[in-house]
């Protein structure tokens, strides 16, 4: 899914990510209406910006570790075979 989201820090970071994604989403939100300028075009892209963010990483968290992606494409680095025979 996203690059190293099978590392041990992943999910701290995820964590992370999250909360500080949801923290700047509401100093925005607050900025923009101390300036009076907070319009639903404002607020639909701070929420635009949240769906970008959030879903990826909840997928992480929520991710138990013994878990093995169904959709995953292409093998673990280091793992590939030669093609040339």
């Amino acid at each position: 899914m996203l690059p190293f989201d099978r590392k041990p820090f992943a999910r701290p970071l995820a964590i992370t990510v999250i909360a500080l994604s949801f923290i700047g989403a509401a100093c925005l939100a607050f900025y923009f209406y101390i300036n009076d300028s907070l319009h639903i075009s404002e607020v639909v892209g701070i929420f635009l910006l949240l769906l970008t963010i959030v879903p990826p990483n909840v997928a992480i968290v929520m991710r138990k570790p013994g878990d093995i992606e169904a959709f995953d494409s292409h093998p673990p680095l280091g793992h590939r075979r030669s093609t040339i025979r």
